[in-house]
């Protein structure tokens, strides 16, 4: 004979084995989605990393006169027979 109070808590201990199953998988998901949004934003801080180097590979060559000369002939400013002042 089993007293009535044993399926209760056999019911209880099903639902509650349940649940927790359900929240690992929750957290699984979770997990998975914060691990891909992690990779998508490393990308694109390696993007920005270099793009800030090729900025600063412009800002380099901008101060070379030079290539700002260079610049000017292929820009159309300066004509090919003329002659830059440097200072």
């Amino acid at each position: 004979m089993e007293r009535p109070v044993y399926r209760l808590l056999r019911l209880v201990f099903a639902l509650g084995l349940a649940h927790a199953l359900f929240l690992l998988g929750q957290e699984a998901v979770r997990a998975h989605q914060l691990a891909k949004e992690r990779e998508r934003l490393e990308e694109a801080v390696r993007q920005a990393e270099a793009r800030v180097a090729r900025l600063r590979a412009e800002v380099e060559a901008a101060q070379d006169p030079a290539h700002l000369e260079a610049l000017a002939r292929r820009l159309g400013m300066v004509r090919p027979e003329e002659i830059l002042k440097r200072r």
